[in-house]
């Protein structure tokens, strides 16, 4: 096969922190491993402090009025010109509820080059088709999306998603390919940790559950000596911390802001457990896969795509969302075994070599580049 030209386009500056903001960064660097000629093309929305390098650099689309957020559109002219001079294969969109990857799908159909789009995204009743095909009326999603020739999904759910927005008759081919892991940066730890350390790491917002987290931590706190350690940042830390002095647990609770990518492996290693205690709107849970790759003992809910990717019993422990005395009960319970943390942390780190690693998932995402091509 020719060597292809590839534009990845996201809304959010490829230096910023997120889950697709870290599957772009990783696959933008896969590929040109791989022989791909990359580019991004993106917005400045987030954007962050997070080690960044490109194979062919990236275009920043100025916005259509001079103010980067997520509600403001890109400037058309200028998506069309950073499409042209990339003169890309394949134009391969990433998140398809934002506007500047879903404009560029438009332009790619328009210009004639290959269209790509990958969901990373469910809401609330994601399966409830009547209502997605009645709210997608409004939605710029149903429009655009419309030109892609392929959607890839990284969950069974986020496929339903796409499925109850665009009807069963929506044309494109529809592949379920997970969000990748480097399990080389994340790996399991050379001995056991000896703190009774228990780790989060995500956007502090309502959905990721930090404050039921915090009421479960602190029913099992006065009992042993253990640390919750909170790394993220969101408009919910100010509320959490309050929330930690109200359990009498401030003390035990410390919170790291925002990691950079470069510490978070080491965090993993040094944790105990892991608990991702999302109540909804969880496409995948990129922070479970590293945890898993990380060979650690993992707590998650039962929501969309983490209850697709944790096997209960077998490489985590699921609970339901929102349940403190189940989450309190399942933390205790792996504090207290340490044979169960050893078969969790062992099978989840093979889990995530055989299934999730980017040398897995970096193949069947090129297969379907084949596909569109010919090649």
């Amino acid at each position: 096969m020719e060597t292809l030209n590839v534009t990845l386009v996201i809304e959010w500056h490829p230096n910023s922190v997120g889950g697709v903001q870290t599957h772009v960064r990783d696959l933008a660097s896969r590929l040109s491993k791989a022989g791909f000629n990359v580019r991004v093309v993106s917005r400045r929305v987030g954007l962050g402090d997070v080690a960044f390098h490109e194979a062919e650099g990236y275009h920043i689309v100025e916005s259509l009025v001079p103010v980067d957020i997520l509600m403001v559109p890109p400037d058309p002219r200028d998506l069309e010109e950073a499409l042209r001079e990339a003169e890309p294969d394949i134009v391969h969109s990433h998140h398809i509820f934002t506007l500047t990857p879903l404009m560029a799908l438009k332009v790619a159909h328009d210009l004639n080059f290959g269209r790509l789009a990958t969901n990373h995204t469910i809401f609330l009743a994601y399966d409830f088709r009547l209502l997605w095909s009645t709210a997608s009326i409004v939605l710029p999603t149903r429009y655009y999306l419309q030109y892609a020739q392929a959607v890839i999904s990284i969950s069974k759910a986020a496929d339903v998603f796409v499925e109850s927005i665009m009807g069963p008759e929506f044309p494109a081919r529809r592949y379920v390919i997970p969000n990748g892991v480097d399990t080389e940066k994340f790996k399991p730890p050379t001995r056991e940790p000896d703190e009774d350390s228990i780790l989060f790491i995500g956007r502090l917002v309502y959905r990721k559950g930090l404050h039921v987290l915090i009421e479960a931590f602190s029913r099992i706190a006065d009992n042993r000596d253990a640390t919750l350690y909170v790394a993220g940042g969101g408009y919910m830390e100010i509320p959490s911390k309050i929330l930690a002095k109200a359990y009498g647990v401030d003390d035990k609770v410390k919170f790291l802001g925002v990691l950079p990518e470069s510490e978070k492996p080491e965090i993993f290693r040094k944790a105990k457990i892991v608990v991702v205690p999302s109540l909804f709107n969880e496409s995948f849970g990129i922070t479970a896969l590293e945890a898993m790759a990380s060979g650690r003992p993992l707590i998650a809910t039962k929501v969309g795509g983490l209850a697709e990717l944790v096997k209960h019993g077998e490489t985590g422990i699921l609970v339901n969302p929102g349940s403190v005395e189940e989450l309190a009960d399942a933390i205790e319970m792996l504090l207290d075994d340490k044979n169960l943390r050893a078969k969790l942390g062992e099978k989840a780190r093979r889990e995530a070599e055989l299934e999730y690693s980017w040398d897995v998932v970096i193949n069947k995402i090129i297969n379907v580049y084949k596909t569109l091509t010919g090649g």
